[in-house]
């Protein structure tokens, strides 16, 4: 039986990857709604469903979402089993997945290497998509001079390509791949790489014409005009798609009343999964820093599935993907007697920013209720009311700044809230995989900080120079315009699923972080910023964090409680 929801395809015009996904779609009939995508990064509407993957195409039907056009392609056939386009024999099937494999590796990595790099019309000449592409391949750029050392490497590797399919697949003058009635997936799998360095405008003058022309392969041109001919009508049949924007498909997909896909769970797996664990996975070739994460729920020779924060169950293929067991956070249990926690009195003031960030981070890890908080003013200048017990601070740190936290096995006192934050860490037994996603949110960690600090420099121009006629205006304008480029880099950060969805495991120093600077934002007036205004995601996931009991615990407009441990009167 068909599924009840239509499919929807995320894809761009220009990806040849999606062409594959629809020449499919048309020539079987299927009906099917779109998500048109950016062909750069980033995906906001992806992100909107916790799709970290970053290739296209990728297709959601119900709760299910299937990535890879070869996944995709073999599932539409078990799922729309009527008038299927898979070969009937054990042996053809073979050889399809044969030609699905060689197009999809090899193949594609040599025509990618004749990519016109001196035509005006070629992608090579758009930096926008040269610097994504560059991030997409690890640091690799597709410059003149690369694409120049790799073209002989391209010709002759396509030209037996071309070759074999006229002196052997074609040679009997079949119509199609196999010898079928018509065009099967395996014309499908072999034709598309064809069709882009021979049909595809953008791609003119990619292979010599008196080398690889129709005089030279008569038969392979001719199979490349039929299957093109065959699925353009089949095009001109179809249903037209509906187009969905993001906000539309989003609401569509995690409203699904549809039951998802059936699921098999492989115990035997050679790479030893049990169904349940949290995994990472993503793939093997290139984009490997685009990792989807969840809990492993299915698993075949063929496929693996993880539920996301979403709920929704993605489907991988195994073919070029890892499979990574992950440990999800856990803060250290409440100490017994086999570990005893030293004493830690933590000086803070709750309008400081630094000290709601590592309060907030206490919290998370389960340590607030061992922490005796200390509350102080201090300011860098002496001001009455405002710098009571900067010099009783600096008896612990130096430069009179908070938070500084004392602690038994550290009595001199540990301060800077990056430091404190390693330092709580540490001691509730959280272990992080140091991967380049964890340096990518450490940087958001420092630009959370880099907020603060350029708010701070504006309170004291506002609150303390300005009094005195010292008031500079453009060093103002300047720190808010440091704030605004902070916090666009949250937007793009939530946009492209970096920072994690809030959840029940507790949450890093650098997600607490870049909450409390964006708030911070909000409660001082006197900035004048609009943080939510153009930053739909961030502001999405702010609206978990303001509910979080590590965050109501921590306002910045008036002391904070915690149950289980004492306060100190102020003065030190």
């Amino acid at each position: 039986m068909s599924p009840t929801e239509k499919p929807i395809l995320f894809h761009y015009a220009q990806s040849i990857y999606s062409h594959r996904v629809l020449w499919y779609l048309w020539l079987r009939g299927i009906d099917y709604d779109e998500c048109i995508q950016p062909p750069v990064m980033p995906r906001p509407d992806l992100a909107s469903i916790d799709v970290k993957y970053r290739r296209i195409p990728i297709m959601a039907i119900g709760k299910d979402v299937y990535i890879d056009s070869r996944l995709i392609i073999s599932k539409l056939e078990s799922l729309y089993p009527s008038s299927a386009l898979a070969p009937i024999t054990a042996e053809k099937a073979g050889l399809r997945q044969l030609f699905e494999h060689y197009s999809d590796s090899g193949l594609f990595n040599s025509a990618v290497k004749l990519m016109p790099y001196w035509s005006s019309n070629s992608l090579v000449q758009n930096k926008t998509f040269l610097d994504d592409r560059q991030k997409l391949m690890g640091g690799r750029r597709m410059t003149a001079e690369n694409m120049q050392a790799g073209r002989p490497d391209g010709l002759q590797n396509m030209q037996q390509a071309f070759d074999l399919l006229e002196n052997t697949f074609l040679a009997d003058g079949r119509q199609w791949i196999l010898g079928s009635e018509g065009p099967c997936i395996a014309d499908i799998d072999a034709v598309w790489p064809f069709e882009w360095l021979v049909v595809d405008r953008g791609m003119k003058g990619a292979l010599p014409d008196k080398h690889f022309g129709a005089d030279k392969y008569p038969k392979t041109h001719a199979w490349i005009q039929r299957v093109m001919n065959r699925v353009n009508a089949s095009k001109e049949n179809a249903a037209k798609p509906i187009s969905l924007d993001g906000k539309t498909m989003s609401a569509q997909v995690l409203n699904t009343k549809s039951s998802p896909e059936p699921l098999s769970f492989d115990v035997n797996d050679p790479l030893g999964f049990e169904q349940g664990e949290n995994v990472e996975i993503y793939p093997s070739d290139y984009g490997q820093a685009h990792k989807d994460r969840g809990i492993l729920i299915g698993l075949t020779v063929s496929e693996v599935v993880i539920r996301n924060s979403k709920g929704l169950h993605l489907h991988f293929p195994r073919w070029n993907f890892r499979i990574v067991k992950v440990s999800t956070l856990k803060a250290a249990p409440s100490p017994g007697p086999a570990k005893k926690l030293p004493k830690m009195r933590l000086i803070y003031h709750p309008f400081s920013p630094y000290t709601r960030k590592v309060f907030a981070l206490a919290h998370e890890l389960q340590l607030a209720q061992h922490i005796t908080l200390e509350k102080v003013v201090v300011a860098p200048i002496p001001i009455e009311g405002w710098s009571d017990n900067t010099d009783d601070v600096a008896k612990y740190n130096p430069m009179g700044k908070i938070p500084c936290l004392v602690t038994d096995d550290v009595p001199t006192g540990i301060f800077d809230s990056r430091v404190i934050c390693e330092y709580l860490t540490e001691l509730a037994g959280v272990k992080t995989k140091k991967d380049p996603k964890y340096w990518q949110t450490r940087a958001l960690h420092a630009c959370a900080d880099g907020i603060m600090d350029a708010a701070v420099l504006i309170t004291y121009e506002v609150r303390i120079r300005k009094e005195r006629g010292l008031y500079f205006k453009e060093w103002v304008e300047g720190q808010k315009t440091k704030i605004l480029r902070g916090l666009d880099r949250f937007e793009a950060a939530a946009t492209e699923g970096l920072l994690p969805e809030p959840g029940a495991a507790p949450a890093s120093a650098d997600e607490v972080a870049v909450a409390v600077a964006t708030a911070m934002t909000e409660h001082l007036l006197f900035l004048s910023l609009e943080w939510r205004k153009g930053r739909p995601n961030l502001q999405q996931w702010m609206k978990k964090w303001e509910a979080r009991p590590s965050f109501t615990a921590t306002p910045p407009t008036k002391d904070w409680i915690v149950v289980g441990a004492a306060s100190r009167p102020t003065k030190l």
